[in-house]
């Protein structure tokens, strides 16, 4: 069989254009329709296309390439004298992994002050209007560093997964880096059990969708159901309307103190029967102080951890993240075989990622923060000590701002799309990003510098092909795209072309995907 010719960059702007990039889904009802199915018409067609190009044979750098926010050299080189297993095993355990890089870039005092503040100090930066500058930029810059340079990339990945899993908006009320630092991370590559808990415990959640007022005198319903839809079972696991107001009853008094911190209020809780997706409590005497009542919060997050549903709901999506969007049911059912009790991701993770998945799976689209992130990986940016925080604001979290992801800001509590047609819209915008802002020489507001030497060092086509080559796509290059880069050269060598040539690399199709 013949193989299909690459894509070429006006087939993925047109594919582009055409595809759902403007369009915005608001979180599903109890009752709700299943999501929106992928879009098959031209994006699907150019996925398709991608996904059976064979310049990917490694299976070391398509594991890579799944694990990381980016192919670079120093990735190339530990996964081949690892191997692909002990590569993988050495990113599965990030917590024993050195990353003295990230040890150092966290003294910086932005971020060991953001990082330092109680949730009751974030609240009163947000009620004084200063909460952009003094907590939520620095928090975002922080993570966009070690999104950069952190040498723990499948952490960083997994954060990325369950910060849309677990999603609060990053600029609502004022409390983040709490939610995100002290929930979400610490738990990324732990056991789900431990990140749920974690979740119905957090104060940005419970502040967010109204659970923090939610009591016996006046239920609201909707952190009930997002526990159940989006974090647990999912909108087909089964529940329905009367599940999420008994489960809305059941959560009544888990709410916050005056420090913005977790608490349970008995005296708020709805002490009557009670009865959600086949757990029910009989009525007891109202306790007004104590944690009388919490328990049965407790006893329902705890059967929703371990419920069939939920196994299926995060091995699909995991699958979904890391492999493709229509995992098969015999993928699926490995994954829960190896959830366990309390879900344990790492064993998830080492059936997700395994070589017969990865080999067959497709190309995926790159998101905006991805792809900003891979492009300042890639061309090894140079980005200096943050003294001046607006201008470091546009230099690392404006370029997927300009490409409509603002670090986790979505809007709605589902999180940023995992579909290829949502963001195939949006490539112009990549395409500015890159040349007005990731990919410069320039040393000035705004840009990330790259070291061109590392390109030209030899100052021939060839050698700045093969630099290219191995240090953009770890020597996998497509032919078709070697030889749109040697045309830019046909009227010799210098620094502008070399800075093209980079360019016409990281706006290529093939470096859209991984």
């Amino acid at each position: 069989m013949s193989e299909s010719p690459a894509p070429s960059r006006r087939d993925l702007l047109r594919a582009g254009l055409g595809a759902l990039g403007a369009t915005t889904l608001a979180p599903l009802a109890a009752n709700a329709q299943p999501p929106r199915q992928p879009n098959v018409g031209r994006i699907g067609g150019l996925i398709n296309r991608l996904g059976q190009q064979s310049q990917w044979k490694s299976p070391e750098l398509r594991l890579v390439r799944r694990i990381t926010l980016g192919l670079n050299d120093a990735e190339v080189a530990r996964v081949r004298q690892l191997g692909y297993d002990a590569y993988l095993e050495e990113q599965l355990n990030a917590a024993t992994l050195p990353d003295p890089d990230m040890a150092t870039r966290l003294q910086n005092p932005l971020y060991t002050q953001v990082l330092g503040f109680t949730p009751r100090q974030l609240y009163e930066q947000w009620d004084r209007g200063t909460m952009y500058f003094d907590s939520q930029l620095p928090y975002t810059l922080l993570n966009s560093e070690r999104a950069v340079f952190s040498r723990r990339q499948l952490h960083e990945r997994m954060f990325e997964f369950f910060a849309d899993h677990l999603h609060v908006p990053s600029w609502e009320r004022g409390v983040p880096p709490i939610h995100y630092e002290r929930v979400i991370r610490p738990n990324v590559l732990g056991h789900f059990g431990t990140l749920t808990r974690a979740g119905m415990r957090s104060v940005a959640m419970l502040i967010y969708l109204d659970q923090a007022w939610s009591t016996r005198f006046g239920i609201n319903e909707n952190y009930a159901r997002e526990l159940m839809e989006l974090h647990t079972v999912g909108w087909d696991g089964g529940y329905t309307q009367e599940d999420v107001v008994g489960l809305a009853r059941i959560l009544t008094g888990w709410s916050i103190n005056e420090s913005y911190e977790f608490d349970y209020k008995a005296n708020n809780h709805d002490f009557g029967a009670k009865s959600a997706f086949g757990l029910s409590f009989p009525a007891r005497p109202q306790a007004f102080s104590g944690t009388s009542g919490m328990d049965e919060g407790i006893a329902y997050g705890e059967m929703l951890i371990r419920h069939p549903n939920t196994k299926r709901f995060l091995a699909t999506k995991l699958l979904r993240w890391f492999v493709r969007p229509d995992p098969s049911e015999a993928q699926i059912q490995a994954v829960i075989n190896a959830y366990g009790a309390e879900g344990d991701i790492k064993a998830m993770l080492r059936v997700v990622l395994s070589r017969e998945n990865l080999l067959r799976a497709p190309a995926k689209l790159k998101r905006p923060f991805h792809y900003a992130i891979s492009t300042l990986r890639a061309i090894q940016a140079t980005v200096r000590p943050f003294n001046d925080i607006r201008r470091d604001y546009l230099a690392l979290v404006y370029p997927a701002s300009g490409m409509r992801q603002p670090f986790l800001n979505w809007p709605t509590p589902d999180g940023y799309p995992d579909r290829a047609e949502f963001w195939a819209g949006l490539i112009v915008e990549r395409w500015n990003e890159v040349q007005h802002t990731l990919v410069s020489e320039l040393d000035g507001p705004g840009r990330a510098v790259i070291n061109l030497s590392l390109f030209s060092a030899d100052g021939t086509v060839d050698g700045i092909v093969r630099a290219i080559n191995t240090r953009i796509f770890g020597g996998e290059m497509s032919a078709a795209l070697e030889t749109e880069i040697r045309a830019v050269f046909r009227a010799g060598v210098n620094n502008t072309r070399v800075l093209n040539a980079v360019r016409l690399a990281i706006s290529a199709p093939e470096f859209h995907f991984y």
